[in-house]
C-alpha cells in the first residue's frame, strides 16, 4: 500500500486518499487519488434559552452573524459590513445546509470536517451538524468528519483589543469523560454511511494534542484511551479509527500549548495511523510515522 500524505492548505482544506462525492451519493475511488476536505466552523446558527451555555453568553436568536452585521469601517475605503450573497442564513436549517452541500459537492469538495466541541460532559455548537447537515435531504452527497476542538472556550465575542477574555468552559476531558464522548462519537457519527472513512476507519482529528494528553493524565493513559475508542469502533463493525493529531508550531488560540517533542508524541500515540499537521507555518505537510 502506498504511503499517504496529507496536506493542509491555509487551515481550510485537506487532501487525502479516500472518497469522491460529486452530485449523488459518495462513491469509492482508487487509493492514489485525492480527496478534498474543508474545515467547517459551525458558529452561524441561532441559539435560544434552552441551550444554557449559549444563554449565559448571548440573548436568544444570537449567532456570529451579529458580529459580521455590526462590523464598522475603520479607515477610508474599508468595506464593512460585508453582506453574504445568500444572506445571513441559519445553518441549523436543513434547507440552508442543503444549498451548502450542493455547492461544495459540485465544485470539487468531497467532505466537511466539522469543528466539534465537548464541554461539561456534552456537545456544544452541534446544531449545525446534527440538525442542519445531517437533516439535509442531500446529506449523502457529501462526506463529513469531526475535528474535536479541545481548547478552552472563553467569552471573546466580540474580541476587543486590551479586553481580558473570560474563561467559560474547560476542554479538559478525563478518562471517564473520554469514554462517554467516545460512545457518542461511535453511535451518532462514525457509523453513519457518509462519515468519511479511510481504509474502513473513520477519520477523527484531535485539535490540541497536549490538552488531550493533559486531560487524560499522561501519554500512556492517552494511548490507552485511543485504543479503547479503536475497540469501540471495531465492535460497531468498523476497522478502528483513523487518527489525525494536530501538533502546533505556533499557538493559535488563547491557552493552547506547543508540543515540545512531536517525535515522542507520534511514537507513543500513533505510529503510522497518526498524521501530524504542524500549524503556524505558511505551508504544511504531514506524513505517516515510520
Amino acid at each position: 500500500m502506498k504511503k499517504r500524505i496529507i496536506y493542509l492548505f491555509l487551515a481550510c482544506a485537506y487532501a487525502a486518499c479516500g472518497w469522491n462525492c460529486t452530485g449523488g451519493s459518495c462513491q469509492d475511488r482508487p487509493s492514489d487519488t485525492i480527496t478534498v476536505a474543508c474545515y467547517y466552523f459551525p458558529g452561524y446558527h441561532t441559539r435560544d434559552s434552552s441551550e444554557l451555555r449559549y444563554s449565559l453568553q448571548h440573548s436568544n436568536d444570537w449567532s456570529e452573524w451579529e458580529l459580521v452585521k455590526e462590523a464598522k469601517p475603520r479607515f477610508e475605503g474599508h468595506r464593512q459590513p460585508y453582506v453574504p450573497v445568500w444572506g445571513y442564513e441559519d445553518e441549523k436549517d436543513p434547507a440552508v445546509m442543503a444549498k451548502k452541500i450542493r455547492a461544495a459537492a459540485t465544485h470539487g469538495v468531497d467532505a466537511f470536517i466539522f469543528d466539534w466541541y465537548w464541554y461539561e460532559g456534552g456537545p456544544f455548537l452541534n446544531r449545525c451538524l446534527d440538525e442542519g447537515f445531517l437533516g439535509a435531504p442531500n446529506t449523502d452527497s457529501l462526506k463529513f468528519a469531526l475535528m474535536w476542538a479541545c481548547h478552552d472556550w472563553s467569552d471573546r465575542f466580540p474580541a476587543t483589543a486590551g479586553r481580558k477574555k473570560t474563561p467559560m468552559y474547560s476542554a479538559s476531558v478525563d478518562s471517564a469523560g473520554f469514554e462517554t464522548m467516545g460512545d457518542v462519537l461511535v453511535r451518532d457519527y462514525f457509523t453513519r454511511p457518509n462519515y468519511w472513512k479511510i481504509d474502513g476507519k473513520p477519520f477523527f482529528s484531535i485539535y490540541n494534542v497536549p490538552a488531550f494528553v493533559q486531560g487524560l493524565g499522561s501519554l500512556a493513559a492517552a494511548r490507552r484511551a485511543m485504543e479503547r475508542l479503536d475497540a469501540k469502533a471495531m465492535r460497531a463493525g468498523l476497522e478502528g479509527v483513523h487518527w489525525n493529531l494536530l501538533a502546533f508550531g505556533t499557538p493559535v488560540l488563547p491557552g493552547e500549548q506547543v508540543a515540545t517533542d512531536q517525535a515522542e508524541l507520534q511514537r507513543r500515540l500513533g505510529g503510522q495511523l497518526v498524521h501530524f499537521v504542524c500549524l503556524g507555518d505558511p505551508y504544511y505537510a504531514a506524513r505517516p510515522g515510520n
